[in-house]
């Protein structure tokens, strides 16, 4: 089975798909509490699904993702961000299977990561059958450049055309960055079908943060990054069509955010995530059809279980593993500030 996670920054899941979130309990609060550090000390603010209704069908391209239809099935599974809500720790817990402790990645910065200890999700699939190829394109230096990068760079196969990578032009701006992520994807998905692949887009975070989740501009970016996914579950869509191929797609955030904008706290608009899983013409896999709630170090490990990717034995050697050492993350001491 092939696999094609698309990961869309800064997403609201109750404006992106409001049935869902009101149709599921697991919707309505975090399944663990978040670190006093990262706590804003009050009433969660969050607009209800009922007014989002209001907006209409802003992401009709993952509804139909997360229902399935007549030949394939789908899902979306609640999913809970641990604070800090920042890009930086999402992302790298979703698709390296970490805590926040564990890679100690606690801001975008990535000061002091561990990311070499923790391997990414396609390098794990390349690991377990040295024959995947493997791909990855982001509007966000951080997955493939520094900071990071998230994904290893695994020159060798690079170099061979087995792990592709590709990261855009800025100069355009983030739409048109994202919208030059979606075309490359989309041919190599399409012509060359690699066994595993993520893809990400940066628009909704930007229209976040320039406009607030309460305002036009990031429902219409919402509705782009919904299109430009559309265009990728088109062409895998052909290939199972016309060359029989197996394929898992799933779509997922790293937080969402305020009406105001903004993210990194604990409010319950910017921990809500979710996890979309749609097997193209088939049921889904026993491991994401039968999922409850998820956290976000959880992802990789049951993406990886669905396509049949097994975690190896050498982590539990003793090598490479400092000890002694707990790993508590900042303390937003004022006195380290400059």
């Amino acid at each position: 089975m092939k696999l094609l996670l698309v990961c869309i920054d800064g997403v609201r899941v109750d404006l992106a798909l409001p049935g869902h979130v009101a149709a599921d309990p697991a919707f309505a609060a975090p399944d663990h509490p978040s670190d006093e550090k990262f706590s804003v000390g009050g009433p969660d603010r969050t607009l209800q699904p009922a007014e989002a209704q209001g907006y209409g069908a802003l992401a009709p391209t993952l509804a139909r993702l997360a229902t399935g239809d007549e030949r394939s099935a789908g899902r979306v599974i609640p999913m809970w961000m641990t604070p800090p809500t920042d890009s930086g720790p999402g992302w790298a817990s979703i698709l390296t299977g970490s805590t926040h402790e564990e890679c100690n990645v606690w801001w975008n910065e990535f000061v002091g990561h561990d990311l070499a200890r923790r391997p990414d999700l396609l390098s794990r699939a390349f690991h377990a059958n040295p024959m995947a190829r493997t791909l990855v394109a982001a509007t966000w230096d951080a997955f493939v450049k520094a900071p990071g990068p998230i994904f290893q760079q695994r020159l060798d196969q690079q170099r061979t055309g087995q792990h592709q990578v590709f990261y855009p032009d800025h100069r355009h701006g983030i739409a048109a960055a994202d919208a030059e992520v979606a075309q490359w994807a989309n041919w190599k998905l399409l012509h060359e079908g690699p066994d595993a692949s993520v893809v990400y887009f940066e628009g909704v975070d930007a229209a976040g943060h320039a406009h607030g989740a309460d305002s036009e501009e990031y429902r219409a970016a919402i509705r782009q990054a919904d299109e430009l996914t559309r265009h990728l579950v088109k062409a895998v869509s052909e290939r199972h069509e016309q060359l029989g191929e197996d394929w898992l797609i799933a779509v997922t955030t790293d937080h969402g955010h305020k009406p105001e904008g903004g993210h990194g706290e604990d409010e319950v608009e910017v921990r809500r995530s979710f996890l979309i899983t749609h097997r193209v013409g088939g049921a889904l896999p026993e491991p994401v059809r039968d999922a409850g709630t998820l956290r976000a170090e959880q992802v990789m490990w049951l993406l990886l279980d669905a396509v049949g990717v097994r975690h190896g034995s050498w982590e539990d050697a003793a090598i490479g593993v400092q000890r002694g050492v707990e790993s508590l993350g900042p303390t937003r001491n004022l006195a380290f500030e400059w």
